[in-house]
């Protein structure tokens, strides 16, 4: 599987020959999406597997429930019992990484109005909604792009 920007800006998931990460990729664009508040949620349910804070997450969205564990994530289509996949952890978490690249990367789409701390950028609104929410600081900070410090 491979995901990159297509020429309009869009992210794109191709998987070649091998079909059998689909419903990975299927998760990704239709439950992470280009939502930030989302991919932080993933990023952190990953993080706390990989670092032993937790043994399992799951996260449940409108389109499948993904089983995030060692040694693999199991992801599973929410009305399509024959839609699923089991991907390595490893590997399912590297494109979760360069899902969230591409998404911090992608320039806000014309006319788009931010509703929660305008004042801030992006990703320091998405931050600190994320932190306040679970109060807790993402572990994600000074990763992947993701600032350090947030402005108040």
């Amino acid at each position: 599987m491979r995901i990159g920007l297509d020429e309009t800006g869009a992210i794109e998931v191709e998987y070649g020959d091998d079909k059998r990460y689909v419903e990975f990729g299927a998760f990704l664009k239709l439950d992470v999406n280009y939502s930030f508040a989302r991919c932080l949620d993933a990023l952190q349910m990953f993080d706390d597997v990989a670092a032993g804070r937790s043994d399992r997450e799951v996260y449940t969205a409108e389109v499948h429930r993904a089983v995030i564990a060692r040694p693999e994530v199991e992801v599973q289509h929410l009305f399509l019992d024959d839609r699923r996949a089991e991907v390595p952890f490893d590997l399912a978490l590297q494109w979760l990484e360069q899902w969230a690249g591409l998404l911090l990367s992608r320039p806000l789409s014309p006319g788009t109005v931010q509703a929660y701390r305008p004042d801030l950028s992006r990703i320091d609104a998405a931050l600190h909604q994320w932190e306040s929410t679970w109060e807790r600081r993402h572990p994600y900070r000074g990763r992947l792009g993701i600032p350090v410090q947030v402005a108040q």
